[in-house]
């Protein structure tokens, strides 16, 4: 199978092949990690580091205030990211109205520039550009790569399992259906093939590979994880480059969840009052 040669040596010798023929279907094991449960709402501390070989790392941080529609209207979530660091660019802040993976219509999103004390709206041209005064100019992750894809959107193969941190995985491939779809996440930037590694016992995906056209590895994604009541939420996740070993790394901290936030805590105004009030 090509795909197994783009993976790193070590998942060829922990295959168990007995394992295998116990093992629930790819499309099963999917469905049921695609189930884990999510909060209402989310308010959090984002920190992002950007690191390159040969170069000064990079920081960026966020309050992160998120909450889950549940597909309403055809929106997945409504989100604010409000600077805090780097200092020069504290209180910009951006808006997104953002749509399900499955929905055509383009999510809806904005940005507030304190300098100017101007909100205004972001044409999706707008992120075929990275300027170098954008800190996610150099940022392995985007939303193609965090965003949960209900299991009819792919294909799915079981190839085998792995030992991850001491617990046996699940490893599946999916390959999208439809491929470069109309929706601004499913790009010419969308990888061709994922390979998920979901946690047996718990059916958590503690990691991901992205792979490109060729089947060759573009991304090494590993997630770890905090459990919070009934929930399990993301505290960190590490990405590599595995051609130039380029990172960025995502932390979450300050987490609360299920605070009862409302749709109109997403309006245009509360870019301009800050993230003091969610905290």
């Amino acid at each position: 199978m090509r795909v197994l040669r783009y993976i790193l040596p070590a998942i060829t010798i922990w295959l168990n092949v007995t394992a295998q023929a116990a093992a629930p279907g790819a499309d099963a094991i999917i469905a049921r990690a695609y189930e884990t449960k999510r909060v209402d709402d989310q308010i959090s501390t984002l920190s992002f580091t950007f690191s390159t070989p040969g170069e000064t790392d990079r920081q960026a941080i966020y309050t992160m205030v998120w909450k889950n529609m549940h597909g309403e209207d055809g929106y997945d979530n409504k989100a604010i990211f409000f600077t805090e660091f780097p200092p020069e660019k504290k209180g910009i802040a951006y808006l997104g109205w953002l749509g399900t993976a499955e929905d055509t219509k383009e999510s809806d999103e904005w940005i507030y520039l304190p300098e100017l004390r101007m909100t205004r709206r972001i044409a999706h041209r707008d992120h075929t550009h990275a300027h170098d005064d954008d800190e996610f100019g150099n940022s392995l992750i985007n939303r193609t790569h965090l965003d949960p894809r209900p299991p009819h959107m792919d294909d799915h193969q079981f190839i085998g399992e792995a030992a991850l941190d001491g617990k046996m995985h699940y490893l599946v491939v999916s390959t999208p259906k439809h491929h470069g779809h109309g929706k601004e996440h499913m790009s010419n930037d969308t990888p061709a093939k994922t390979i998920h590694w979901i946690e047996q016992e718990s059916y958590r995906t503690n990691r991901m590979q992205f792979l490109d056209a060729r089947e060759k590895e573009i991304l090494d994604m590993r997630i770890s994880w905090i459990q919070m009541g009934d929930y399990w939420i993301w505290k960190s996740i590490n990405a590599t480059n595995p051609d130039n070993q380029a990172k960025t790394v995502l932390e979450f901290d300050k987490i609360k969840i299920n605070t009862g936030l409302k749709d109109r805590d997403f309006s245009k105004r509360a870019l301009e009052k800050g993230s003091g009030r969610f905290r």
